[in-house]
C-alpha cells in the first residue's frame, strides 16, 4: 500500500514537471519520445536522400568528333536551252508573218551568258528579236552569218519569250520583207550549284550534352583559285556560324553556342556562292564540366551506431535507375570500401553495417557507364 502511494506521487511529479516545462522544451521532449518509439519505415531512419541525375563518363574529358572532308566545286557547263527548225519571217502588205519562241529555265539566278544563234540565207528589211516583249535586237543584216545576240541577264524568267519580226515595206505594197533564219539556238552557261553544298552529321550522346561546357569548330579551308573563290558559310542544325571569305591555308577556330547543338543528331552544312573549296581537319572539340562524379556525406549518431553494432537495427544503401533496359556500371565508394556495381535492374540495395562509422561518413558514386540516378538514398531498418 505504501509502496503503491509513493509510485503516485512520483507519478504526479512528474506530470507536475512536464505540465510546468516551457512549450519549446516540453514539444522537444515529446518530439525525442515519439523518435525513440517510430517503426523503422519512418522518414526519422532516412540518413540520407538525393537525387543524382544523369551521371556520364565523359565528364571531366576533351572530345572531338571528327567530320570527313568536304570538296565544294563550283561547276559551270554551256548548255543548249532550246534548238528550233529553219523558220522564214515576213512583212508584206498582204502577208505578215513573225515567230514567237517559248523557253524555260530551271534556275535563272545561276543561269549566265544566254544567247541566241543564227544564221540568215535571205535578208530584206529590218529584223527585230523581242524577249519578254523587250527588244534586245534591232538591226538590218548585211551577211549570213552574226555574232551571237546576248540577253540582258535581268529580263530572264523561269518561262520566257522570244519573238522575231520584220519591218514594214512602207508603201512599196508590191514587195516583202522577209528573213529565212536557220541553225536557230538558244544556249547559256548553268552553274550546277549541287557541288557547292555539303551536309555531315554527327550525334552527341545525352551524358555528352548534359556536362558539355563548351564546344569549337575547327576546320582548315584550301582554295582552287584564289582570285576566284566566294563566301564560304557553315551551319550547324540551320544556325549560321561563319560567313566570311576565309584566308586560304589557314587554320580556324569558331566557338560553338551550346544552344546551337541538340542532344542527339546534329547537321553541319558547308556551302559557298562561287569558286571551290575543300575544307579539311574539320573537327568540333568539346570541353566538359567538372567530373560528374556525385558524393554525398551523412552523419551518424551515436546511438544509431550502437545500434548497428548491437544488431538492433541494419544500414541499407538503396540507388534507384531510370528503367531504360541498359547495364549500369558505376564504382560505389563508401567510406573508402569501394566495389562495382553491376546491373541490369532499376533497384540496386547492399547492407552497409560494417561500412559506416560514428560521425560523419560518405558516399560515393562514380559512372562507369552513362546513367541516369532516380535515388540514392540510405536508412535504417
Amino acid at each position: 500500500m505504501n509502496a503503491a502511494i509513493l509510485v503516485a506521487i512520483i507519478a504526479g511529479l512528474i506530470i507536475l514537471y512536464i505540465v510546468f516545462l516551457p512549450s519549446s522544451e516540453r514539444e522537444k521532449l515529446i518530439e525525442e519520445r515519439t523518435t525513440e518509439t517510430t517503426t523503422g519505415g519512418d522518414s526519422s531512419n532516412v540518413l540520407l536522400k538525393a537525387f543524382p541525375g544523369m551521371l556520364g563518363t565523359s565528364s571531366g574529358l576533351e572530345d572531338e568528333k571528327e567530320i570527313p572532308n568536304i570538296f565544294l566545286v563550283e561547276t559551270t557547263n554551256a548548255k543548249e536551252l532550246e534548238k528550233l527548225n529553219p523558220f522564214i519571217v515576213r512583212s508584206g502588205w498582204f502577208d505578215k508573218k513573225a515567230k514567237k519562241i517559248d523557253f524555260g529555265l530551271d534556275d535563272p539566278d545561276n543561269t549566265d551568258n544566254v544567247v541566241v544563234s543564227f544564221t540568215a540565207k535571205k535578208r530584206e528589211g529590218i529584223l527585230a528579236i523581242r524577249l519578254n516583249n523587250v527588244v534586245v535586237f534591232e538591226n538590218e543584216l548585211t551577211s549570213e552569218i552574226i555574232e551571237p545576240v546576248k540577253f540582258d541577264k535581268r529580263l530572264l524568267q523561269k518561262s520566257n519569250s522570244l519573238e522575231f519580226s520584220v519591218s514594214s515595206v512602207g508603201l512599196k505594197f508590191w514587195t516583202t520583207n522577209e528573213y529565212s533564219l536557220e541553225n536557230v539556238r538558244i544556249i547559256g552557261d548553268i552553274t550546277d550549284t549541287s557541288k557547292q553544298e555539303s551536309t555531315n552529321l554527327f550525334t552527341l550522346s545525352d551524358s555528352e550534352f548534359s556536362s558539355m561546357d563548351k564546344a569549337t569548330l575547327k576546320f582548315i579551308p584550301y582554295c582552287g583559285n584564289v582570285n576566284d573563290i566566294g563566301t564560304l558559310d557553315i551551319y550547324i542544325n540551320n544556325k549560321k556560324l561563319f560567313s566570311s571569305v576565309p584566308v586560304c591555308d589557314n587554320a580556324y577556330r569558331q566557338s560553338v553556342p551550346k544552344s546551337a547543338l541538340n542532344e542527339g543528331e546534329n547537321n553541319i552544312v558547308f556551302k559557298t556562292n562561287k569558286g571551290s573549296y575543300s575544307v579539311e581537319q574539320i573537327r568540333i572539340a568539346l570541353e566538359f564540366k567538372e567530373p560528374s562524379v556525385k558524393t554525398y556525406f551523412f552523419e551518424v549518431s551515436s546511438d544509431t551506431f550502437k545500434r548497428v553494432r548491437n544488431g538492433n537495427a541494419d544500414t541499407m544503401l538503396t540507388i534507384k535507375f531510370v528503367d531504360d533496359n541498359k547495364q549500369k556500371r558505376a564504382k560505389l565508394d563508401v567510406n573508402g570500401h569501394i566495389e562495382t556495381i553491376e546491373t541490369d535492374k532499376t533497384t540496386f540495395s547492399k547492407n552497409i553495417n560494417n561500412r559506416i562509422s560514428e560521425g560523419n561518413n560518405y558516399v560515393r558514386l562514380e559512372p562507369l557507364e552513362d546513367m541516369e540516378v532516380v535515388e540514392l538514398k540510405i536508412e535504417l531498418t
